[in-house]
């Protein structure tokens, strides 16, 4: 019995252990996505002129698009929650849990080999967003929605339209490695050709000629 109750009391300490890991990296992972999102007012800044506005709202869309829709995401679930609505609040997170985990497995499961993956991701981000703006309709929540909305889309208009990318699109520190090695080889080798050129022509010159 005493064995069996520690072998027990080991599994529960492995499990609380591993879970207080996940929440860590969890926790992490959070932190390392709003420092991407907004790291500071450093990384704003409005562009030159128009076009290179809506050039850079469009690449920002596509590159924080998660990060866009989990804040559309938590203002709804808030706006909801603000009037009262909370069976919708714990109907919409149940069913949120259920779609992250079939696009993890669409995307890091053995359906991401399959071609058209990406593209069923999509679609399910769509249907999802048309059953859930169904359900709220039904349930009386069309206020709720538009409020979230009016909210959530001029603050990402704006973050879309003023996040600079030079922070994006930087090199990675191996990659700066990589290169300061090939550079300071490059400097060897022409400092090797230019000690070397002279010994050459003098060799040369210094050299006897063959009799014809």
């Amino acid at each position: 019995m005493t064995a069996m109750a520690a072998s027990v009391a080991g599994a529960g300490a492995g499990a609380a252990r591993r879970a207080l890991d996940r929440a860590v990296a969890g926790v992490r992972a959070a932190r390392r996505a709003a420092s991407r999102f907004a790291p500071g007012a450093s990384a704003f800044s409005a562009a030159a002129d128009a076009e290179a506005a809506a050039v850079r709202a469009v690449r920002n869309l596509r590159t924080f698009a998660p990060h866009y829709a989990a804040l559309q995401w938590a203002l709804l679930l808030a706006s909801l929650s603000a009037t009262g609505h909370r069976s919708c609040v714990l109907a919409l997170m149940a069913a949120s849990k259920g779609v992250l985990l079939l696009l993890g497995c669409l995307k890091f499961g053995p359906a991401q080999s399959f071609p058209g993956s990406a593209l069923l991701r999509r679609r399910i981000m769509v249907i999802l967003a048309v059953l859930v703006f169904a359900g709220l309709a039904a349930a009386g929540a069309v206020s709720s929605v538009m409020a979230a909305l009016g909210v959530g889309v001029p603050l990402v208009v704006l973050h879309a339209s003023f996040r600079v990318r030079d922070d994006l699109e930087a090199p990675s520190p191996e990659a700066e490695e990589e290169e300061e090695e090939a550079a300071v080889v490059g400097e060897k080798k022409e400092d090797g050709d230019v000690e070397a050129g002279p010994t050459r022509r003098s060799t040369a010159v210094m050299a006897p000629r063959s009799p014809k």
